[in-house]
């Protein structure tokens, strides 16, 4: 599977994990623990796209015209992934975190 294809079907999860967790409002004191894991769990889903992403810019700046312009998009990317790392460790998915390669 090339870069693309993963980075959409990445796309698809987080969609479909955002769909579970919206269908779980309408009974929230009831689902309120499942909605919160699926938060996370769409966080997750998120830091691993911005990985592929990472992965696509490294790719692109090699046959870009202007690499420094591919440089500041990576270094946005690179900010996502510093911030979304930082919150999820924060709320104790550092050890799922490292088994996943994602720090």
């Amino acid at each position: 599977m090339d870069i693309k294809q993963k980075m959409e079907s990445k796309w698809e999860e987080i969609t479909a994990t955002k769909n579970e967790r919206e269908s779980l409002f309408d009974n929230f004191e009831v689902n309120k623990d499942k909605i919160a894991e699926l938060h996370f769990e769409v966080e997750i889903k998120q830091l691993q796209y911005m990985h592929l992403k990472r992965e696509q810019l490294a790719e692109l700046k090699k046959n870009a015209f202007d690499p420094d312009s591919v440089t500041r998009v990576e270094q946005i990317n690179d900010r996502c992934i510093g911030l979304t790392q930082k919150h999820l460790i924060e709320y104790g998915y550092e050890e799922r975190l490292r088994q996943e390669g994602l720090i």
